[in-house]
């Protein structure tokens, strides 16, 4: 059964299988390839491509299709915006007329071809950084930027943002559910009240803990930087992956040159 606790969380990320067994490291550097590829891709077909096999992937370790399709949902409505005003304000060769109030709406086919561009472009990259996320454990993603060198600030700024945007989460779910019990959301204007309360107190706790987590850190020892390395080794399974991945990036490219 689906369960909606799971849209904001790794914990299919942390279950074994054959995809959240490829080293993170191995991973990132396919992500980063791959999006390369698939925003500088002529045709529409290898970011479809690309977005067919990190669905599949996804789908094929476990994690329910509807889960896949919400995440997908808010990137996919931009996606339509945008390929609606492309298709009105880009091209020249006329597609369609629409009458409206007085005036012409001329679709056109250039306008039209970019948009599904784009369209597919966004459905590509963002389906790479759900792939990427739901298959690797936050704490082994920055382990690996770790190794790839990325700025330890944004490190640690990252690794407490996420510790605490589910807290803060916990939070706001322990305050809503109490305003239900007291009716807080019986009509409109208590909704507003209620939502406006939740909010206030919600700044003033997040407030509060960050006071309480810095003293609890200078009390255990921080000195402005946390001891951060990568200890896993690149084996032989691993190399495999790696290979594997690199075959499967060569295949995506040749689709859109292929198509073009």
């Amino acid at each position: 059964m689906f369960d909606s606790s799971h849209i904001f969380s790794d914990s299919f990320a942390h279950k074994e299988n054959l995809v959240t067994g490829i080293e993170a490291r191995t991973k990132v550097a396919f992500t980063v390839i791959a999006l390369v590829i698939n925003l500088l891709s002529p045709t529409v077909y290898t970011p479809l491509a690309i977005a067919l096999f990190c669905l599949a992937a996804l789908i094929a370790i476990g994690i329910p299709s509807r889960l896949l399709v919400l995440r997908l949902a808010m990137p996919l409505v931009m996606a339509g915006v945008v390929v609606i005003t492309q298709i009105f304000f880009y091209g020249t060769t006329a597609l369609f007329i629409i009458p409206f109030w007085g005036f012409n709406l001329v679709g056109y086919e250039e306008g039209l071809a970019r948009g599904l561009l784009i369209m597919s472009r966004v459905i590509g990259g963002v389906s790479l950084i759900i792939f990427l996320s739901m298959s690797t454990p936050a704490n082994k993603l920055l382990l690996a930027a770790a190794w790839f060198r990325v700025p330890k600030i944004f490190i640690e700024l990252t690794l407490l943002v996420y510790r605490y945007i589910f807290v803060l989460l916990e939070e706001i779910i322990t305050i809503r559910d109490a305003q239900r019990v007291r009716l807080g959301y019986y009509n409109w204007r208590r909704s507003m009240r209620s939502l406006s309360i939740l909010g206030g107190s919600l700044i003033l706790r997040a407030y509060d803990r960050a006071e309480r987590v810095f003293e609890a850190m200078i009390a255990r020892g921080y000195t402005g930087t946390m001891t951060i390395a990568y200890t896993e080794h690149f084996g032989r399974r691993d190399f495999v992956a790696a290979v594997c991945l690199s075959a499967i990036l060569a295949i995506l490219y040749l689709i859109g040159q292929v198509q073009a």
